[in-house]
């Protein structure tokens, strides 16, 4: 019941955020949440590209976070109402791209002995 329920959060806040976008230029992705218990911050997990533009897309949607979770709540039931929303950017890419940097490195230096 718990994943139905991440999967319906999921899938609203990213319609409500890209209603309220203003960066036409930017594509992000809820990549996960972390729903509260009872009534702590809803924890939002953000893919954004350009890079270059992730900053002031989070803080952009960090003010109006407030809006955002009342359009939640007319969308989509939770028992336990979060008490705010949160944006964070994701980091895995940033790893994946970091770990795929080294191994092309090694591969690079074992074809060169």
């Amino acid at each position: 019941m718990k994943e139905r329920k991440k999967f319906e959060v999921i899938k609203s806040l990213s319609e409500i955020m890209q209603k309220f976008n203003v960066f036409k230029d930017v594509l992000f992705t809820i990549v996960d949440i972390k729903l509260p218990k009872k009534g702590g911050y809803l924890r939002v997990y953000l893919s954004v590209f350009p890079e270059e533009k992730k900053n002031d897309f989070v803080s952009y949607f960090q003010k109006i976070s407030s809006t955002i979770k009342n359009e939640l709540k007319k969308e989509v039931y939770l028992r336990h109402l979060p008490s705010k929303i949160v944006f964070y950017t994701s980091k895995e890419f940033e790893e994946a791209e970091r770990v795929y940097k080294i191994l092309e490195k090694i591969k690079n230096e074992e074809k060169s002995k």
